[in-house]
């Protein structure tokens, strides 16, 4: 008899303990879950967690608005002799402004338009280790500009195949690699940021 109520006991008690093992492992999934899905909304709805999760500060600088006549001057009326590229948005003039600063000027035709404003205004606050910083913006006649700053140590297409005045300094693969590796991390940087058409111009070498 002591027997029988001895194993009754042991099965209740381990059946006691079983349900209250699983109700921890159903209480730990949903907390879980819920825990993710807060998380999830956040990182859709605000900018600065999800520019954190890619590196990506945004500043509280304004764009400056540059007049056609100071990036004329700067790049003496867009000589051939500072023309330094060409790239999907138009092309890229080397100019010294009037307060000494190197910039790469990216020029275009276009018509007047608020949508290019918001879009350079926006892209001047972003701030990336892997991102040129854009300056400021100018559209007058028909035509539209955008001002980063200046790079001299050339494009990274003229050191990886070799040409021009810097041809002695081709990179090596490791430096090759390096660079690929970087411009990989341009990708989530697209994903994220890129619906803008003047951000895909910029992405390229």
């Amino acid at each position: 008899m002591s027997t029988n109520l001895a194993a009754i006991l042991g099965g209740a008690a381990g059946a006691v303990a079983l349900v209250g093992i699983v109700g921890l492992l159903i209480w730990f999934c949903l907390f879980h879950k819920r825990g993710v899905s807060r998380t999830s909304e956040t990182g859709s709805s605000d900018p600065s967690v999800q520019g954190r999760h890619i590196g990506v500060q945004l500043s509280l600088r304004e764009a400056r608005r540059f007049e056609l006549r100071e990036l004329s001057l700067a790049t003496k009326n867009f000589s051939d002799r500072n023309l330094i590229g060409e790239g999907k948005f138009g092309e890229v003039y080397k100019g010294l402004l009037q307060d000494g600063m190197l910039v790469a000027i990216k020029k275009r035709a276009g018509a007047p338009s608020q949508e290019f404003i918001d879009e350079a205004c926006y892209l001047s606050s972003i701030q990336h280790r892997n991102l040129v910083t854009l300056l400021g913006y100018c559209q007058e006649n028909n035509q539209q500009f955008l001002v980063y700053e200046y790079i001299p140590n050339g494009s990274v297409s003229i050191h990886l195949y070799g040409v021009g005045q810097v041809s002695a300094q081709k990179i090596e693969f490791k430096h090759r690699l390096s660079i690929a590796l970087g411009a990989a991390k341009g990708d989530p940087l697209q994903n994220q940021l890129g619906s803008s058409p003047l951000f895909k111009s910029s992405i390229g070498t």
